[in-house]
């Protein structure tokens, strides 16, 4: 297929679909595809079709007409069901390409450079492992291929309901906090997507935080599962309150939303915090496909920390993290 139909079938599109069923932070930086398709087209539906975990992202998003759950229904089923002109994978799997394929969508769009590239008709020449850009970018790229733009991404935060937030104030309050106390949340784990910084350099950190911000009020935040990190992490800086499995996702969101400062590993957190425009600082390792360039915050209130060589992320100082923190607090101050 040429651009030339591609572009027709855009232009004359009902429904449009995104296939993203990988993470939070994953999906995050696809959002800014969906916003690009939103105001493009906006006579025609824009539909995500992802995995149920990262629903708290999509519930009632202003870029978005639907989404569909591969949980709940198969995509070969959702394609089946629904209509679709056209549909963006930013991140290819043969199985989901073959769905399209099998139905038969007039436009199918993603790499040119996988085995299973055939059951796309529109294929863009795309190397993401070269990290050449971000994340974010490489997928409103896929668009711009097809219109002959270069598009700027433009981050899409969560929907957080005035009463998702209140219940967040209230936990925070019952662990002494007030209301105008600026929270710097230290978030150590990744859920294994990542390689993670030492949660003892983050303790460490964070202690070095509490003797420079004094009036600021520090958080400790993960699953259950990361208890023990978050533990270490309280046994460095005793005046922080642990909310370690304390938080589900949609609280979590609605910590993120009202806090001034998130510090993590490449993870899908970091992502969120910086679609609200909370700084945020990332601890990266140095491997392209895995790097700050490709996967560190889209947001100019942001700082990411690497190795100075290699991906031996015990070689990031705590100080090192503690500048970086504090370059954003006062100039945010």
């Amino acid at each position: 297929m040429n651009t030339k139909q591609a572009q027709n079938i855009l232009q004359n599109a009902k429904r449009i679909g995104i296939v993203r069923t990988d993470k939070l932070g994953d999906m995050v930086l696809t959002l800014p595809l969906a916003h690009a398709l939103h105001e493009r087209f906006p006579n025609a539906s824009i539909e995500m079709i992802a995995q149920q975990y990262v629903a708290p992202l999509l519930n009632n998003s202003p870029v978005l007409s639907a989404v569909h759950y591969t949980n709940q229904q198969p995509l070969q089923d959702v394609l089946r069901t629904h209509s679709f002109d056209a549909l963006f994978f930013p991140r290819m799997r043969d199985n989901e390409c073959y769905a399209a394929w099998r139905a038969n969508v007039p436009l199918r769009v993603g790499s040119g450079y996988r085995w299973y590239s055939w059951m796309l008709n529109y294929r863009i020449k795309q190397h993401r492992k070269t990290a050449e850009r971000n994340e974010a970018e490489y997928n409103v790229a896929m668009l711009g291929a097809i219109l002959g733009e270069t598009i700027t991404p433009q981050l899409v935060a969560p929907i957080v309901s005035e009463q998702q937030k209140q219940n967040v104030r209230q936990i925070l309050q019952q662990h002494g906090t007030t209301k105008d106390t600026p929270l710097l949340v230290f978030h150590p784990g990744s859920g294994g997507s990542s390689h993670d910084w030492p949660a003892i350099r983050f303790g460490e950190a964070a202690q070095a935080i509490t003797q420079l911000f004094s009036t600021a009020t520090i958080l400790i935040t993960g699953i259950h599962s990361e208890s023990t990190l978050c533990n270490t992490v309280a046994e460095q800086c005793p005046q922080a309150i642990n909310l370690c499995g304390k938080l589900d996702l949609p609280a979590m969101i609605a910590l993120l939303s009202q806090s001034q400062l998130l510090v993590a590993n490449s993870t899908g957190v970091l992502h969120i915090a910086a679609s609200f425009g909370t700084a945020v600082v990332g601890l990266y390792p140095n491997t392209p496909a895995i790097s700050a360039r490709r996967w560190g915050p889209y947001s100019t209130n942001s700082r990411t920390v690497s190795p100075p060589m290699g991906d031996d992320m015990n070689t990031i100082s705590a100080d090192s993290v503690v500048r970086s923190i504090q370059e954003l607090l006062v100039a945010n101050a």
